[in-house]
C-alpha cells in the first residue's frame, strides 16, 4: 500500500496528541483536517499551529480545522479522543469513512480499539500505540515534552500488513518515530501497564514521572496494581509476553521512565484544569475485569476511588 501526499487525513479529537499527529503530517505535506473544539480550532485557523518542544519548533499553517466533521469522505481517519468519547467519536466518525478508509484508535486505556471495530468494522479499524507526551499550553499550541518509546500501529488481528507499513512510514517520515507492529493489541496492554502505574499517582500526588519512580513507597503500590494488571490479563486470555510482572517492572525502571522523568501525566493536567479524567477506562479496566472474574483488585480500586475523589475536590 502507497499513501499519496493527496490522501486526506482527518484527526478526530485534536487535543494534544491528535494536534501533534496532525500538524507533524501537515508539516510534511499531506492534506489534514483537524476536528476539536472551538478556541483552539480558531486560533489555529487565525494564526496557524505552533508545535513547539523535542521535536522541534515548527508554525504549521496548512491544515484545515473545523469542529465538526467535514462531510466527505476521508482516506486516514485518527481517532484521539479521550477514552470516554470513543463510542460518541467513532459513531460521527462513519460520516467519514468509505469502502477502503481506514481508522486508527491512538487512545489511552484500554477497550478502545475493540469499541472502534464494532462501530466502523474491524476491516477498516487499526490500532496505534503512541507512548510521546505533549501538552496543550493554550490554544493554538501544542507542547511535546516526552518520548518512552516509538509509535506502534498495527492490525487489531496481528500479523503484519502493507497499509500498517505504510502508515508507520507516513508518520516516521513526518517526523513522529514509528513502527509497524504484528502485535499491536499486547503493545496497548504494555502502554496500559504503563499508565496503571504512573498516571493515577502522578496526579493524586501532584508530581512527575520520575518522582513517583524514586519514592519506595509509591514503587511497592505500583507493583501491586500491575500484580492485579498481569492477573486481569490473564482472566481475558491476554499474553503480555512476560513472565512475570517483576520482569516489566524492570523494563518500566531501566527503559520508559528515564526519558519521561519530567512528565507530568494527562491525568494531572485534567484534575488541574477541573476536567474528567480516563481512569475508569486505565485501573478503572483492571478493576472492571476483576470484578467480571471474581478477582479482587484492591490496589487498582483503591487508585479509582482516590482519583475520582480529586476529579470530585477540584470540579
Amino acid at each position: 500500500m502507497h499513501i499519496s501526499s493527496n490522501a486526506k487525513i482527518a484527526i478526530m479529537g485534536a487535543g494534544a496528541i491528535g494536534s501533534v499527529i496532525g500538524g507533524m503530517l501537515a508539516r510534511h505535506g499531506y492534506r489534514v483536517t483537524l476536528i476539536g473544539r472551538y478556541p483552539h480550532m480558531h486560533e489555529i485557523s487565525r494564526s496557524g499551529l505552533c508545535i513547539s518542544g523535542i521535536w522541534g519548533e515548527h508554525r504549521v499553517t496548512s491544515s484545515t480545522t473545523r469542529t465538526s466533521v467535514p462531510d466527505e469522505h476521508q482516506d486516514i481517519v485518527f481517532l484521539t479522543v479521550k477514552a470516554f468519547d470513543t463510542v460518541t467519536a467513532a459513531k460521527e466518525a462513519l460520516a467519514m469513512l468509505g469502502a477502503d478508509s481506514i481508522i486508527i484508535s491512538v487512545q489511552n486505556g484500554l477497550g478502545n480499539v475493540e469499541t472502534l471495530a464494532s462501530i466502523a468494522g474491524r476491516d477498516r479499524t487499526l490500532g496505534a500505540m503512541a507512548i510521546f507526551g505533549a501538552i496543550m499550553p493554550g490554544p493554538g499550541r501544542v507542547q511535546v515534552t516526552s518520548i518512552a518509546s516509538e509509535t506502534l500501529i498495527g492490525e487489531i488481528d496481528g500479523g503484519g500488513s502493507s497499509r500498517a507499513e505504510a502508515l508507520a512510514q507516513m508518520m516516521n517520515n513526518a517526523g513522529i518515530p514509528t513502527r509497524a507492529s504484528d502485535n499491536i493489541m499486547q503493545q496497548i496492554w504494555h502502554k496500559a501497564l504503563f499508565n496503571i502505574a504512573l498516571n493515577p499517582l502522578s496526579a493524586i500526588f501532584q508530581t512527575t514521572y520520575g518522582q513517583v519512580a524514586d519514592d519506595p513507597y509509591l514503587r511497592e503500590i505500583i507493583r501491586e496494581m500491575v500484580s492485579e494488571a498481569f492477573r486481569a490479563a490473564g482472566a481475558v486470555g491476554m499474553d503480555l509476553g512476560m513472565e512475570s510482572p517483576d520482569e516489566y517492572l524492570e523494563v518500566l525502571w531501566r527503559e520508559k521512565v528515564p526519558p519521561t522523568r519530567s512528565h507530568r501525566s494527562s491525568m494531572l493536567q485534567d484534575i488541574l484544569h477541573g476536567k474528567k479524567t480516563e481512569i475508569d477506562y486505565i485501573n478503572g479496566k483492571i478493576v472492571e475485569i476483576g470484578r467480571r472474574y471474581g478477582i479482587e483488585m484492591p490496589y487498582n480500586r483503591t487508585i479509582v476511588s482516590m482519583v475520582k475523589a480529586k476529579e470530585a475536590l477540584a470540579g
